[in-house]
């Protein structure tokens, strides 16, 4: 009976020793899939791009990878938690919105920028009635300017404190001809007026370093439907076309923003949301004879979005149409790198030329201060 006891004793214990390892082998695994799970999120997973060799502020496009080269060419949405994964992946940019402080602004800046071989392009939208510095510090819209000594001003005022910050890139001004949708961020007057009234903001602006940025090429975006919601057509005029006309004519406009409006008129998309026709991007190099950055609007707006069944769908045609730099502020570090993927596999299957990819990184390295062989 004691033996039976006995048994019976040590068969609990083994039982309550088995029901422990159990527990603490549950929690073990609970544990790494919580920390897979969050470093999955985090990016963290995403394979490093090798450091780019730089001499004397010079650099080898060769010596770049076909994933790097195609990182340069995207500006995502500065979320400061992911740096690590844009850092690794060597994004080309980061954009930022409004922030409480100039310190918080100031610190974000120098923490994306620090350990950077190839510095993040960073820019921002300080035009007409948005502002991401409202918080702490006021600039008037821009439709109140009518004279170009204020818009010379204006841009010089801008973009020095922009420079001080450590952003390298104002997305403004805009020179549509009407603004019925915000009534605030384009100039006062007709086609000839906001031309030179944009040629002095630029001038100012681009005076303190700071690169500006025409928008929103062909025209027409502020003044049928918003295209951070909707899909959209409008006939462009070639009154909509002469501020880019005479901004390349008088060499000040070093980069301009293509709308997602479908297009018909003296510009055709021919039914496809301009930031992904490549007779838009054809025709503003080849008809207009812009050298300089072209940029996409940003790509998750519903404005062009919504034109796709997939977002990989939107993404081939995206770069096949030939912009030099695309904004994708879906700041996932796994989706920036999906995409990444996707183009690379196109280059690699033919769709997309590495020619055309090498030119777009050329210009975007050059902006950057470093000399390209």
């Amino acid at each position: 009976m004691k033996k039976k006891r006995g048994r019976v004793k040590k068969e609990r214990v083994l039982d309550k020793r088995v029901a422990i390892y159990f527990l603490v082998s549950l929690i073990i695994l609970n544990v790494a899939l919580g920390a897979l799970s969050v470093a999955k999120v985090t990016g963290v997973l995403i394979p490093s791009q090798p450091m780019p060799k730089i001499d004397n502020g010079v650099i080898d496009l060769d010596d770049l990878t076909l994933e790097q080269k195609i990182a340069q060419m995207v500006v995502t949405l500065g979320v400061r938690y992911y740096s690590d994964a844009y850092k690794r992946m060597q994004i080309g940019g980061v954009h930022l919105h409004a922030m409480e402080s100039n310190e918080l602004f100031t610190s974000t800046i120098a923490s994306f920028q620090e350990g950077m071989s190839i510095p993040f392009m960073i820019t921002v939208d300080l035009e007409g009635c948005v502002n991401p510095f409202a918080h702490f510090k006021e600039f008037g819209s821009v439709n109140e300017v009518d004279t170009l000594g204020k818009a010379f001003e204006k841009g010089k005022i801008e973009g020095k404190y922009l420079s001080d910050m450590g952003v390298t890139v104002d997305f403004a001004p805009v020179v549509d001809l009407n603004d019925d949708i915000w009534d605030c961020r384009s100039f006062p007057g007709d086609e000839e007026s906001i031309s030179e009234l944009a040629n002095a903001y630029i001038l100012g602006m681009q005076d303190e370093g700071i690169l500006a940025t025409a928008k929103h090429y062909p025209g027409k975006t502020l003044v049928i439907k918003d295209p951070h919601k909707f899909l959209a057509a409008a006939e462009i005029t070639e009154q909509d076309l002469y501020p880019y006309r005479t901004l390349v004519e008088k060499g000040s406009v070093k980069a301009i923003m293509v709308s997602h409006l479908i297009t018909y008129g003296e510009v055709n998309s021919e039914g496809k949301p301009s930031v992904a026709s490549k007779k838009i991007i054809d025709g503003l190099r080849e008809d207009i004879g812009f050298e300089g950055l072209i940029i996409t609007d940003e790509i998750n707006m519903q404005g062009v979005k919504k034109f796709y069944d997939t977002v990989d769908e939107m993404y081939l045609d995206v770069f096949k149409a030939g912009s030099d730099i695309v904004l994708n502020f879906n700041s996932d570090p796994n989706e920036l790198h999906k995409m990444i993927s996707i183009i690379a596999d196109a280059v690699l299957d033919g769709e997309i030329s590495r020619e055309r990819i090498d030119a777009s990184v050329k210009k975007i390295l050059e902006f950057k201060g470093l000399i390209v062989e």
